[in-house]
């Protein structure tokens, strides 16, 4: 990499870690510094965190972290099979089941909302796990990534399980889904921070304060009397920034190794 290129890289990198740098450093100032311009504060304290712990905010993390990866699981299973359906196995309707599948992707979330809340209450689901759970997991766009990933699969890999006598069933769960990485680690990061960063929908189906998940809970410090912590709402913001962060760093090689892979015909 040459010197110009290599100094504009720093520049940019120093512009996205900025930020996260004056996020986590401001959590650690007093109260009354708050807004300081200082990019170093004068005193650092800790009370914040003591703060955060003691209002029950890891309870609403680990909900959220709880519900986001049940969501994640669930929805890439369904959705690979629905993909793999879509894009491989012939059955009347198909096209028509595959366009009404897409046509929901230009629903806005705000037309369904109050149908969705009615049909979750009158299921049982409301104030409970389920109703943040259930709902979620239905997304077309995961179902038409992976109908689009397996129009392109070898049909050569299929053709061989069969001869050694695997079902669809066995073919799919045996060798197409472990050669699905490409497509499932991104969507996996993408279906996780969805669902962890969820406010809408968590706000309007739950109103018990043990199910609250980690953007509810944080509205809450923010709007929660006449005045703001927000040396305590950035606090907890740093708090409900680590799992994501853990999430990237650990998927990190595998999506770079995903991206690798699709360039490889």
């Amino acid at each position: 990499m040459s010197i110009p290129l290599l100094i504009i890289a720093v520049v940019f990198g120093v512009l996205m870690i900025f930020p996260v740098y004056l996020l986590v450093i401001s959590s650690l100032r007093m109260p009354k510094d708050i807004f300081s311009a200082n990019l170093w504060p004068s005193v650092i304290t800790l009370d914040n965190f003591r703060v955060v712990l003691k209002s029950g905010f890891l309870r609403s993390i680990g909900n959220s972290v709880f519900i986001s990866s049940v969501v994640t699981l669930v929805a890439l299973l369904f959705h690979a099979m629905s993909g793999y359906a879509l894009a491989k196995l012939q059955f009347p309707g198909k096209s028509f089941i595959f366009s009404w599948v897409l046509s929901t992707l230009m629903v806005p979330f705000s037309v369904i909302m109050i149908p969705l809340f009615m049909i979750t209450k009158n299921m049982g689901m409301a104030n409970n796990y389920w109703g943040l759970i259930i709902p979620s997991i239905f997304n077309a766009y995961g179902i038409f990534l992976f109908r689009q990933f397996y129009r392109e699969f070898p049909k050569e890999l299929e053709e061989a399980a069969s001869m050694e006598g695997y079902s669809i069933a066995g073919t799919f769960f045996r060798i197409v889904m472990p050669l699905s990485l490409p497509m499932i680690v991104p969507l996996t990061i993408g279906f996780f921070l969805a669902n962890y960063n969820s406010y809408l929908w968590p706000s309007i189906i739950t109103q018990k304060e043990n199910l609250w998940v980690v953007q509810v809970a944080l509205a809450s410090l923010v709007g929660g009397g006449y005045t703001t912590p927000w040396n305590v709402v950035l606090a907890a913001a740093v708090l409900a920034c680590i799992p994501t962060f853990l999430m990237f760093f650990l998927m990190q090689k595998y999506l770079v190794n995903g991206i690798k892979m699709t360039g490889i015909k």
